[in-house]
């Protein structure tokens, strides 16, 4: 056949089946062009990724466990859900290095069984001072927060009731911020009167966002500006109230010169001479830990915790957005915003929520993608059967012919030779 003809008979083909390949071009391209679209999604949202930065080499989890507003949680209570963490870590094999080396040459063991827990943990409780991190201590970290308002004063301006945090433990370990300037404080610091802020609230109150070292007064007592952040933005973000100026400082400083409105608190003297601050309110926990078996680092945390599931909600932010997890929010979709517990959501919550719709339907174009790309090849493949000029037994015919020609083309090689 010549050129001419082959091509031709190329057009010809490609004419009558022009829809088909249209159809399989165009779900491909969408179906990677959505794909794209997801890994945007997912890499603009650092916050939920501390498990794939803590380790390369050990299975991690990040879990966030949020508490209704009607339950009183307090920093002491935090010890007590730390101590559990800890053991309950130890009792399902999660072994330091350390522990894993000096466990046959120690004689002593790290489960005491002869007493009850309740009695092991008021022990704890009693005695607690604060100690150096043990190995199993290293293998996980935790933050905690709870969210309110406080009034800024710089000379002669003030910024009234601005939102603000009040956090404690590594919390921006977990939420890595943008910092145009500073950075941020940490949990174990001994002084609690640093604090982070956005830059439109520093161009606010200082004109500039060069103010790192500046005090601020919050009621009176004066703070430092550690750090200055760049506000996110987008549609979403925006609408989960990132669009506002924040305040981040110690849960601390918060509970003593500022509102928390999270979570119920409880008044308690904080010195002699009478201060009195408030206790609580925190509705936010995060931790990052080890997961030897899928599912188990959130089922630790919400049982250390020991508040009622009607009270708390515990999301596993490694596999929300699996393609497991995102067809749960597909299956729920007209009903998962439905406000069934009274919990006081913070803004990265709420964006993850926002983020998890859109990749659902993501999720579903390009399952409609896949399965038109799928439909289409089957149908092709039918007709084209149905209608073939071929038969099993001449193909095998043409097959054998080709061999005996090569065949007999390698020997009249060899023979020159």
């Amino acid at each position: 056949m010549s050129l001419r003809g082959i091509t031709e008979t190329t057009v010809n083909f490609i004419k009558k089946r022009a829809l088909t390949i249209i159809l399989c071009v165009a779900s491909i391209a969408v179906y990677f062009f959505m794909g794209l679209i997801s890994s945007h999604i997912l890499n603009n949202l650092p916050e939920q990724h501390l498990a794939e930065r803590w380790s390369d080499d050990m299975n991690m989890a990040q879990i966030s466990i949020y508490i209704t507003e009607d339950q009183l949680v307090k920093e002491d209570d935090l010890k007590k859900f730390t101590y559990l963490l800890e053991s309950k870590l130890v009792e399902s094999g999660v072994v330091a290095d350390d522990d894993d080396q000096e466990q046959d040459q120690s004689t002593d063991s790290q489960i005491i069984d002869t007493i009850s827990i309740d009695d092991m943990i008021k022990e704890e409780m009693e005695e607690y001072t604060v100690p150096q991190k043990t190995p199993i201590q290293e293998l996980y970290s935790f933050a905690y927060c709870a969210q309110g308002q406080v009034s800024l004063s710089y000379e002669n301006k003030t910024a009234e009731k601005v939102k603000a945090f009040g956090v404690g433990g590594d919390f921006f370990l977990f939420h890595p911020m943008n910092f145009v300037a500073g950075s941020f404080f940490s949990g174990d610091d001994l002084m609690k009167d640093g604090i982070v802020i956005d830059e439109e609230l520093a161009w606010q109150l200082f004109g500039s966002t060069d103010i790192i070292g500046q005090c601020i007064y919050i009621e009176g007592i004066p703070h430092y500006i550690e750090g200055v952040v760049k506000r996110d933005t987008g549609r979403i973000r925006k609408a989960a109230q990132q669009d506002t100026s924040y305040v981040y400082m110690s849960y601390d400083s918060l509970a003593r010169y500022g509102t928390i409105l999270s979570g119920i608190t409880e008044s308690v003297e904080v010195s002699e001479d009478g201060t009195v601050a408030q206790s609580g309110g925190i509705t936010c926990i995060e931790v990052v830990c080890p997961n030897p078996v899928k599912g188990l680092a959130a089922k630790i945390c919400k049982d250390s915790i020991g508040i009622n599931d009607e009270f708390i909600t515990v999301i596993d932010n490694t596999e929300r957005f699996s393609a497991f997890s995102l067809f749960s929010v597909l299956k729920n979709f007209f009903t998962r915003s439905m406000w069934s517990k009274a919990i006081y959501y913070p803004y990265w919550e709420n964006t993850a929520r926002g983020y998890e719709d859109v990749l659902a339907l993501i999720l579903l174009v390009r399952m409609i993608c896949l399965t038109v790309l799928t439909v289409t090849l089957v149908i092709f493949v039918v007709n084209s059967y149905r209608h073939k000029k071929w038969t099993v037994r001449g193909i095998v015919k043409y097959l054998s012919d080709k061999k005996y020609d090569l065949e007999v083309e390698y020997k009249r090689k060899k023979e020159k030779l």
